[in-house]
């Protein structure tokens, strides 16, 4: 009988583990990353990296005396620690005597509370004076036109960003639904309402998929980020403990591509002995820098999608305790109307996406999910206060992984085959 440990974290309650007993006979593969040690300084990390970068000169030999200077900044539900990268980049700054500005880019997200700017960006950098300004698309008149990309999406860049002499991004590379993130510090970061909906079309292909680079949406952002002139990219990696394990920063796609090498070389696993014969059942979890809400944790159902038969069972253990004022399955009732999962309610979601009666910003994620769901059976185990808003929404929700595996067991047959993915929303698996 193999003891198996399934993550259930908060970013406030890390090393929480939910015990699950499997028998041998049916265990058949467990993808568990081999994570680096942190990095002992970030700051440092980071000033090293601002130095010695990729494809661009050191970023003190870029900034000269009066350059406006604006850093472009993740939002809160993302894991890179902007509070301990910004001072060595706010040193070469103030040394080199630039005039400095930080946009915090999230995208369609609502603008960040004065205590999440805070907790974002350190109190230090929010008592300095620094102007500080959120993305915000319901103010259409703060963005500058910068073109058409080349598949045809109109560039609307906030106006901080598209005047500033020299621009600098911080960002997270992580496996997403839509390749990998930290390439998105323009669209959606800082643009405006049309060219998210826009761009966010590129979501809806096959070939938009965790860990795939060279998907349409990825290439689009990259040629937005060409466009609005980012001077630099720094990139990190968190990994699920909430510790910083790389840092590095040069050409913006070119940094991110070297950062992805370094992602997949701990959480690329080759799964091809899966190939013509996936499993019955996933069982993933929720490691600490996922966060609080299924919105973002149940990207991990996709990424274990390659290796469980149509017709299986993934499993996902996710607490979703919430954030402020949203529940932890917020927005996840915007599927609803579509369920129970099905080829209609696909083509009747997708006629809702082009006719603006759903939005893809927030579509673009809950739509992965539901594609996954029209083939496997998702059952997620969660926090008791979840289970009237998650069933509400028409998800199958428990609070016992027990209870979720005996159910998959009694689907499946005592003999079903059953692969364990710990980390799923970090694990990319190539079959």
């Amino acid at each position: 009988m193999a003891r198996i440990q399934v993550p259930f974290e908060t970013a406030e309650e890390t090393g929480v583990f939910l015990g699950l007993d499997v028998p041998d006979r049916n265990l058949v593969g467990s993808f568990v990353p081999q994570e680096p040690v942190a990095l002992p300084d970030v700051a440092a990390a980071t000033a090293y990296a601002l130095e010695h970068p990729l494809g661009s000169k050191p970023f003190s030999k870029m900034v000269r005396r009066g350059d406006r200077v604006v850093i472009i900044t993740e939002n809160q539900f993302r894991a890179a620690p902007a509070d301990k990268m910004l001072p060595p980049i706010l040193e070469t700054l103030r040394a080199a005597g630039a005039e400095v500005s930080i946009a915090i880019g999230n995208g369609k997200v609502p603008p960040l509370s004065p205590e999440e700017i805070e907790h974002k960006l350190g109190k230090d950098v929010v008592a300095s004076g620094i102007p500080i300004v959120c993305n915000d698309v319901s103010q259409p008149d703060n963005y500058a036109y910068l073109g058409t990309t080349t598949l045809g999406i109109p560039l609307f860049v906030l106006k901080q960003v598209a005047e500033a002499d020299v621009k600098i991004t911080i960002s997270t590379t992580q496996a997403t639904l839509w390749g990998y993130g930290g390439s998105g510090m323009i669209i959606p970061a800082v643009s405006g309402n049309e060219t998210i909906e826009m761009n966010h079309v590129f979501s809806l292909p096959n070939d938009c998929r965790p860990g795939n680079n060279s998907c349409y949406m990825q290439m689009d952002k990259y040629e937005a980020a060409r466009m609005a002139g980012i001077d630099m990219g720094v990139h990190a990696i968190v990994n699920n403990k909430f510790e910083v394990t790389y840092v590095g920063a040069g050409d913006f796609v070119e940094a991110h591509e070297a950062a992805i090498t370094a992602y997949d070389a701990i959480y690329r696993f080759d799964a091809s002995h899966f190939s013509g014969a996936p499993v019955d059942i996933v069982i993933t979890g929720s490691s600490a820098p996922t966060n609080h809400l299924f919105f973002h944790t149940g990207w991990a159902a996709v990424n274990c999608d390659p290796i469980c038969k149509d017709g299986g069972t993934i499993i996902q253990a996710t607490p979703c305790p919430g954030y402020g004022g949203w529940p932890g399955f917020a927005l996840m009732d915007l599927m609803k109307e579509y369920m129970p999962p099905s080829v209609d309610g696909k083509i009747k979601a997708l006629r809702a996406f082009y006719a603006k009666d759903r939005e893809l910003w927030a579509g673009c994620i809950w739509w992965k999910i539901y594609e996954v769901m029209t083939r496997k059976n998702l059952t997620i185990v969660t926090n008791k206060e979840n289970l009237e808003m998650s069933r509400g929404a028409g998800l199958d929700t428990t609070e016992s992984l027990q209870e979720a595996f005996d159910a998959a067991l009694k689907r499946h047959g005592p003999n079903a085959r059953v692969a364990f993915v710990p980390y799923g929303r970090y694990t990319v698996l190539d079959v």
